[in-house]
């Protein structure tokens, strides 16, 4: 009966420990002080690929067609719709398009949900991602660059590397949500999934 027992905790241990238990998309819980933090998708065939960027939690308030983000200081937008699942934010004469990722949420509020577009920065085009959420809560991530690489889980263990050079590891926990790597010399990653 122990032999079974432990065969079975093994087993489970093992299947914890696959690629696919981390498939999916993540982000920095802590950035800092400027937004700055990253981002990670994880995919089942054990390739990933990483972003630094901005990720900038924020409140809005959606007023007609006028959407304010606070307590940032930046500008209103006017949003238009452009399609059913494609939208523009406008500052003045300059503009921002944006295609709905998935299904719409909330067909009384169209703006609820995933969308993502592109950003000139200085000469430099960035992937933008918004979601918006039906309690008036937003998160803004803008991936600065994006490079592949591949990931293994062995022995609660993370390796990530990115055009061959180690890039995330260390042992792993997952607790409340939240993935901590406890990578070398003390520094510690958070992610939770968006």
């Amino acid at each position: 009966m122990k032999a079974l027992v432990l065969a079975c905790l093994w087993m489970s241990i093992g299947l914890a420990q696959q690629p696919a238990d981390l498939a999916g998309r993540w982000r920095s819980v802590e950035t800092s002080k400027g937004g700055i933090g990253a981002m990670y998708d994880f995919f089942a065939d054990g390739t990933v690929r990483f972003s630094p960027g901005a990720i900038v939690p924020t409140q809005y308030r959606l007023d007609g067609d006028k959407l304010t983000t606070y307590p940032q200081d930046g500008p209103s937008f006017t949003v238009s719709w452009t399609g059913a699942d494609r939208m523009r934010f406008s500052v003045g004469s300059a503009g921002e398009d944006y295609t709905r990722l998935g299904e719409a949420r909330d067909p009384s509020n169209p703006l609820i949900g995933e969308w993502t577009g592109k950003r000139d920065m200085g000469g430099q085009i960035v992937a933008v991602h918004w979601i918006f959420n039906s309690d008036s809560t937003a998160l803004l991530m803008i991936r600065f660059k994006t490079m592949e690489g591949r990931y293994q889980l062995r022995d609660g263990r993370l390796d990530a590397t990115f055009g061959g050079q180690p890039g995330l590891s260390g042992p792993i926990s997952l607790e409340s949500g939240i993935l901590t790597i406890r990578r070398s010399g003390g520094r510690i990653t958070r992610l939770q999934r968006y």
